[in-house]
């Protein structure tokens, strides 16, 4: 099972009743070990992040747009900024340009651990060229294409789109549940099919192959589930740093409100 690190805004595991599927909403979790909390910051806009620009929207409409340099536009507005409030700008925007590549490459990363496993168990079932482990990989390559249209890198610029992440995640979860169902039910006959044969070709009686069958079958949910263990932990520890740099963006937006009140109506952080 992965543990200890989930975002709202990823795809995870299958659901099951001990672990239900978490699909993306406009609320972004960096669960860490110590304060879930401070990680967790309101996205309903669409960030494009880089270390050259940070542009917030709402649909087509720029909300603010910082630059390298610290020059701040508010709906297009150019706005006086001293010396300290340049480089204030100039830390919150590579900070979201941080957090952006992270929440994108997080993204990914449990996109790839989902399809890796959904492959991995079916493939060690059925063998690789059996037809539902191509089904699975069809189910990965359509989750890929949905994914790539919310969450994204392009020609260094991290695009988070925030405005869809909340029907991402329905229309996400929906072709899941679905497709999974339909996978399961359709593999019904193969499953029967495999125990069959493992009750009649082996070595030994009935009782030592049926017992080879399941000491095969609890191998590899051990062995996945290692992978998959050692997998989240890697990502854990990313994102407990991420965590705590999130907490520092959150008090540098504020100390930008202070001193820019207009910029209060556009925070990502509260």
């Amino acid at each position: 099972m992965i543990t200890s690190i989930l975002l709202a805004a990823t795809i995870a595991m299958p659901a099951t009743e001990e672990s239900p599927m978490q699909v993306p909403s406009r609320q972004i979790t960096i669960v860490n070990s110590q304060d879930t909390q401070s990680c967790q910051f309101n996205l309903d806009k669409d960030i494009h992040a880089s270390y050259e620009t940070l542009t917030v929207k709402d649909g087509d409409i720029e909300l603010f747009r910082i630059l390298h340099n610290g020059d701040l536009y508010i709906n297009g507005d150019s706005v006086s900024v001293d010396a300290e409030e340049r480089g204030m700008l100039i830390q919150y925007k590579n900070g979201l340009a941080a957090q952006s590549e992270f929440v994108v490459d997080v993204m990914a990363e449990a996109l790839e651990m989902t399809s890796y496993a959904l492959s991995a168990t079916f493939s060690e079932m059925f063998g690789e060229r059996h037809k539902i482990v191509r089904r699975i990989e069809k189910l990965n390559h359509t989750l890929a294409e949905e994914f790539a249209t919310v969450a994204y890198q392009a020609n260094g610029t991290y695009v988070v789109q925030g405005s869809q992440l909340e029907v991402f995640g329905d229309r996400l979860g929906d072709t899941l549940d679905t497709e999974i169902e339909q996978i399961v039910e359709d593999s019904m006959g193969s499953m029967i099919w495999m125990v069959t044969k493992a009750m009649f070709s082996g070595s030994g009686g009935f009782e030592q192959r049926m017992e080879q069958f399941g000491e095969r079958m609890e191998t590899m949910g051990e062995e996945l589930e290692t992978t998959m263990e050692g997998w989240g932990a890697e990502m854990e520890i990313r994102g407990e740093a991420m965590c705590a740099d999130l907490e520092k963006l959150r008090e540098t937006e504020g100390r930008i409100v202070e001193r820019i009140p207009s910029f209060s109506e556009y925070r990502l952080l509260m």
